[in-house]
């Protein structure tokens, strides 16, 4: 097989280092997601603050506070969860990395270093 002849040993089998790649990049995006949501919204919020109190209709003046409450709760309990997402995404590296390296099919040749 042509295939055994590019075969080096300690090479790591099929797309293991791109899916580790692919989830690290995730983790990053995230992260670099979460925190602008977190700055862009409370910026808006401070612009727009003084026309949400000039409303004079009581009604419409709690539904929108609390529209903007909620949704800042739902994101900090959102953000609450970021670590154990990057645990998630840095477990998930490991097992594709220790995958990629393990031989697989039967085939026994192989070795990590």
């Amino acid at each position: 097989m042509e295939y055994e002849n590019f075969k080096v040993k300690g090479q790591m089998s099929g797309g293991a280092m791109g899916a580790a790649l692919a989830l690290v990049v995730t983790v990053g995006i995230s992260v670099v997601i979460h925190t602008f949501i977190g700055t862009l919204s409370g910026q808006t919020y401070e612009l727009v603050e003084a026309d949400i109190d000039n409303i004079t209709n009581t009604t419409i003046k709690t539904y929108v506070k609390d529209g903007i409450a909620s949704g800042f709760n739902a994101y900090a309990k959102t953000g609450q969860y970021l670590p154990l997402i990057v645990l998630a995404v840095v477990i998930g590296v490991v097992i594709t990395v220790v995958l990629g390296i393990a031989p697989m099919g039967g085939y026994s040749g192989g070795s990590a270093l």
